[in-house]
Order: structure tokens, then C-alpha cells, then sequence
């Protein structure tokens, strides 16, 4: 019997991703917002049914990961991450997903909405739970430990707005009731007094900003942004790369310690500036 159903529910996996994949990609390149948007809340329902199938945790989806949506899957088997996004013709961005956690045999899946329109400023300080989601189109996770609690890193883009984008690093992990997102984790320096729950960067809209993990060193990378022109300062539309970078290492307790990459030797040769054009600083009112 339980043989039966196995291969019903894995049937019925395959069919709802053949329908996904004809779907999905017009929440990409649909012509109107009203297509795009569509599109992207039929994958939505669809996967809400399909993930409520145990097996849907093991099931590949290798037409939709390699094309259309972002899934990441825990070392561990634990966490499974669905997440894609929606671009709309004003330039903003709206992200969809889902959350699986496997306990023991149990799994539970918990949708995930975009609420950044709704976030406070206070954002980087604070815990939240999947209702609450910040929204990012996320693309890698690593496992690690802080005071003894098993805590994944989860590396998200978000394209924002026509004027900005911003590249998201945050903590997942989970509680006895549910998974949180976001841990006082990161410290800007040694000498900084409150951890912050994630880090979040934002630049100009031409450039594509994103943190990278060094495997052999564990470390995480990340640009140096700067003002394109001295009047932008505090301005991140206008935020670019330097051609510097810093770097976020572990320290014993397992927090994330932002450092200069001067600091390190990792076989990078002479820092040389960012090749990305400047943004033009705008025009002066008329008087």
C-alpha cells in the first residue's frame, strides 16, 4: 500500500512540474505586469499543492531550478528553500517562495510572501518568522554552529527598484515552534557592541552585487561600496563598487566578524578599481 502511494504522489510531482514549467516562465517574460504577475501566483498555488506531499522534499524539480526558480537544499537534508521573483515594468521587485524543514519523518512547509514595503527601517536587527519574510531571491546556503545551535547562512539578491539593488546575507534557522529568519549573528568589528540579524547592501541599479563564500577559508566576501561622487555620500542609488573588499570571518563564538581584505592573503594581487561605470550625479534644478 505504501508503495502505491509513493508512486501516486511522485506521479502526481511529475505532472505538477510539467505544468510548471510551461508556467513559470512567463512570470519572466510575459509582456504586461498583469501576465507576470499572474503567472507567478499560479506557481505559487501550484506548489502549495504539491509541496504538501511528503515527497515533494527528495524531488529534484530539475526543469524549474535550472531555469525559472532558485532551490537550495541543506547538506544536512533539513531545509529545502524555494524562491523566485517578479520583475515589474516599473523596475521593482516583488519574491515568492516557499520553506520545507525536515524533522525526523515530518515536514513541514511554510509559504513565504514579500513584506520589504511593509519592514521597518530597524530591519537588520530583527528576527522573523516566515509570515514576515523580507524577500530575496537566494542562491547559496551554508551550514555552521552558534553556541551550539546548527544555523544556515543564506546569501539572497534583491533587485529592489529601478534605482537600486541590493544583495541580502541573513541567518535561517530553526526554533521548536518554527524557522526564523534572521540572528544577531554579524558585527561590523570586533569593538562592535550589538550584532546585527542580517547585512544588507545597496548600490546603484547597474551593478550586480552579490557576497561570495571561500570554502577553503570560510569566509565570506563582499564588496567595499563608496560613493560615485562626494554630494552622494549616504545616497546608496549612487553607491558603487571601490575594487576593495571586506570580509566576514567567524570568530569562536561563531559570529560573523566584518574585516578588511588587506588583512588577508587570498591570492588576490594588487586591488585595482571597479570597472563598472560611474552613475552620472543628477542634473542641477533650474534656477
Amino acid at each position: 500500500m505504501a508503495g502505491r502511494t509513493d508512486t501516486g504522489a511522485i506521479r502526481q510531482l511529475i505532472e505538477g512540474e510539467n505544468r510548471l514549467k510551461n508556467i513559470a516562465p512567463k512570470f519572466i517574460a510575459a509582456r504586461t505586469d498583469e501576465e507576470r504577475t499572474e503567472a507567478a501566483w499560479q506557481v505559487y498555488r501550484t506548489l502549495d499543492t504539491l509541496l504538501s506531499l511528503p515527497e515533494s522534499f527528495d524531488y529534484g524539480w530539475d526543469s524549474l531550478r535550472t531555469r525559472t526558480i532558485s532551490i537550495l537544499v541543506s547538506p544536512d537534508k533539513k531545509v529545502k528553500l524555494y524562491t523566485w521573483n517578479l520583475i515589474l515594468n516599473n523596475g521593482s521587485f516583488r519574491h515568492f517562495g516557499y520553506l520545507q524543514t525536515r524533522k525526523k519523518k515530518n515536514i513541514e512547509t511554510y509559504p513565504l510572501l514579500d513584506t520589504t514595503a511593509a519592514q521597518s527601517k530597524d530591519i537588520v536587527d530583527e528576527e522573523l518568522d516566515p509570515a514576515a519574510w523580507f524577500g530575496a531571491l537566494y542562491y547559496r546556503l551554508i551550514p555552521f554552529k552558534k553556541n551550539g545551535k546548527k544555523m544556515y547562512l543564506l546569501f539572497g539578491f534583491d533587485g529592489n527598484t529601478a534605482n537600486s539593488n541590493k544583495a541580502v546575507m541573513e541567518v535561517l534557522w530553526l526554533s521548536k515552534s518554527a524557522p526564523v529568519f534572521g540572528y544577531p549573528a554579524f558585527r561590523q568589528s570586533d569593538g562592535d557592541p550589538s550584532a546585527e540579524c542580517r547585512i544588507i547592501m545597496e548600490c546603484h541599479n547597474d551593478v550586480k552585487l552579490s557576497f561570495y563564500y571561500e570554502e577553503e577559508k570560510q569566509i565570506v566576501i563582499a564588496d567595499k561600496l563608496v560613493p560615485s561622487f562626494p554630494e552622494a555620500k549616504d545616497d546608496p542609488y549612487y553607491y558603487i563598487p571601490s575594487g576593495d573588499y571586506d570580509i566576514y570571518k567567524r570568530n569562536r563564538k561563531g559570529t560573523w566578524v566584518r574585516r578588511d581584505l588587506k588583512d588577508w592573503d587570498l591570492g588576490q594581487g594588487e586591488m585595482r578599481p571597479s570597472p563598472i561605470p560611474r552613475p552620472v550625479p543628477p542634473a542641477p534644478a533650474d534656477k
